[in-house]
């Protein structure tokens, strides 16, 4: 039972970091175009893939949220 606990916990930490540096990247991508009077999308390659950034953030917090209700979930 301790085992599936530090199990849990290694998953939302790593999913959680995961998160954190998927959101520090996309601000530096929104720093860089600001900066240099462009787009995110001209920067990325296309409205695709800027799309597909923001799908990775949305599944990194979808991942990270989902971990930390099984983190905190009573076990049986």
């Amino acid at each position: 039972m301790k085992n599936n606990k530090f199990i849990n916990g290694s998953i939302f930490v790593l999913s959680l970091i995961c998160l954190i540096i998927s959101c520090k990247l996309f601000l530096n991508l929104s720093i860089f175009a600001d900066e240099f009077n462009t787009s995110p999308d001209v920067v990325l390659g296309g409205e695709f893939w800027l799309s597909m950034d923001w799908l990775r953030i949305g599944a990194s917090a979808l991942i990270c949220f989902l971990s930390g209700l099984n983190l905190f979930q009573p076990q049986k």
